[in-house]
């Protein structure tokens, strides 16, 4: 159910992302406010409670090489990660897929770490997901890919957290370091949280709409 469920939620972001095309791109905002909030929150509630459980100076480090490490991963995926729009080419779209394949296929290693499904952490991930496929998929569109080409990649993208999350429930290297891993995640998501929140898409203005998606994640995250 979990794997079906991490792979049904990219195939449905790009399927809506069809019915949206260039319409409503405000909800898509506020979609991606929304995820970014509840992820810093999952990160702040469950996360850091669950990988501090015994204190030790590594998870910390293994935390920043998380943080340092999307970063170089956005080098070639330019933020689609978190919603950036930036134009696909022809040219080299492999190294954005790439890229987007190995930042899906870390975070889904934590979701069945060691045989123990953390529920909180798997909702904060498919939250995360949908407005992600909606955007990466509009982006495909307006670069005029086949459908074809679109529908296989989604394919691709989609299998990579289920694929993680099995390896996390069925190999011993999670029970040993899924504390590390974890921590690395941490760091991973930290970045993308807080960089969806904080760039500027609102030209610093208030908005009531996020303010109130942002809270109500807030909630949501510290009940499940």
């Amino acid at each position: 159910m979990v794997y079906l469920l991490l792979f049904s939620v990219v195939i449905i972001g790009g399927l809506l992302a069809y019915l949206i095309k260039n319409k409503d791109q405000q909800y898509i905002k506020l979609l991606l406010s929304f995820s970014g909030a509840y992820l810093l929150s999952i990160i702040v509630f469950h996360l850091l409670p669950e990988i501090y459980k015994s204190p030790d100076k590594k998870i910390g480090l293994f935390i920043m090489f998380g943080v340092v490490f999307q970063l170089i991963l956005e080098l070639f995926s330019h933020g689609a990660e978190h919603g950036h729009r930036h134009k696909f080419t022809n040219k080299a779209p492999w190294l954005v897929f790439i890229s987007l394949s190995i930042h899906a296929f870390m975070e889904g290693l934590p979701i069945n770490e060691g045989h123990h499904l953390l529920n909180a952490y798997l909702y904060g991930i498919l939250v995360h997901k949908l407005p992600i496929a909606i955007v990466l998929t509009t982006l495909m569109i307006n670069a005029n890919y086949s459908k074809l080409r679109i529908f296989s990649f989604l394919i691709f993208f989609a299998a990579m957290s289920p694929l993680a999350a099995y390896i996390g429930e069925n190999f011993s290297f999670m029970l040993t370091y899924g504390t590390y891993i974890t921590a690395f995640v941490v760091g991973i998501l930290a970045h993308i949280g807080t960089t969806i929140l904080f760039e500027n898409e609102y030209s610093h203005q208030f908005n009531i709409r996020k303010f109130t998606l942002i809270f109500l994640a807030l909630v949501f995250a510290y009940f499940s």
